[in-house]
């Protein structure tokens, strides 16, 4: 990945942005949940030549990559006992669906099935090595500053805590973008910030998520052990989008419900 060093990020004057951020804007967007900022900081990362996702970057006209599970993460899971009784934010779902369209239209950039289906293969490879405290793994899919941030909110879990971490395939419901960001540097190169909320099964022992429980319900099960909950992870991307720059998309920030926090 690439090495950012200095980059003093602005937000890009669009016509889909009428207010861009002002210094006090952003001094303000600090006391919001992190997933809802808009000024973030550009972190550097380590150089890997491969990655654990495939469909997860910029689009080639050279080659294109495929993976053997890609037709088996297309398929609709099905999850029985789970009714959808409401929805997310129609408006915030609208305006990220048009901010989308239109970084297609501009950068070219594909936002489909393929792309969701990298995002969900970035979070099981990232959260099976949280899982594990396989931090140093992590240096070719996230930025340095999200591994210390994960790392030291690791050091307050129990064993059991950290292995419940681990988001599988098969108990991924639903996810969607929460929020899209593009910025300038002062250098003229052109970032893009996509934030993804999942939801998801887990067995964890954490308090009931009401964002979940507000669009999801889920009937009791006779099954030995646990019983599962609907709860939500966050998980930010970013990408360069110059000429030339590093194709793969990092995992910049992780949030996990009443986990990682």
């Amino acid at each position: 990945m690439l090495r950012f060093t200095g980059l003093a990020a602005r937000p890009l004057a669009c016509s889909w942005k009428r207010n861009p951020l002002s210094t006090t804007k952003l001094h303000e967007t600090h006391c919001k949940p992190w997933w809802h900022q808009r000024a973030r900081p550009h972190a550097s990362c380590a150089v890997s030549p491969e990655r654990a996702w495939h469909h997860l970057r910029r689009p080639s006209a050279q080659y294109r990559h495929y993976s053997k599970d890609a037709d088996r993460d297309s398929e609709d899971r099905e999850h029985p006992g789970i009714t959808v009784v409401g929805s997310p934010d129609p408006i915030t779902w609208i305006r990220n669906k048009c901010i989308l369209f239109l970084i297609e239209l501009y950068f070219g950039l594909k936002f489909s099935v393929e792309f969701d289906n990298g995002v969900k293969q970035a979070v099981v490879h990232v959260s099976a090595l949280l899982s594990t405290g396989s931090f140093e793994e992590l240096r070719s899919v996230m930025s340095r500053k999200a591994i210390e941030s994960v790392r030291k909110k690791c050091t307050s879990l129990s064993e059991a805590q950290k292995r419940h971490l681990a988001i599988s395939l098969d108990d991924m419901i639903f996810l969607l973008p929460e929020d899209v960001s593009i910025f300038f540097d002062q250098t003229g190169s052109t970032f893009v910030y996509i934030t993804m909320r999942l939801w998801y099964l887990s067995s964890a022992d954490v308090p009931e998520d009401p964002d979940s429980t507000r669009i999801f319900k889920m009937d009791l099960t006779g099954e030995d052990g646990p019983q599962k909950k609907i709860i939500t992870a966050v998980y930010e991307f970013h990408l360069e989008l110059n000429a030339g720059a590093d194709p793969d998309w990092t995992v910049t920030r992780i949030w996990h419900w009443k986990q990682l926090e």
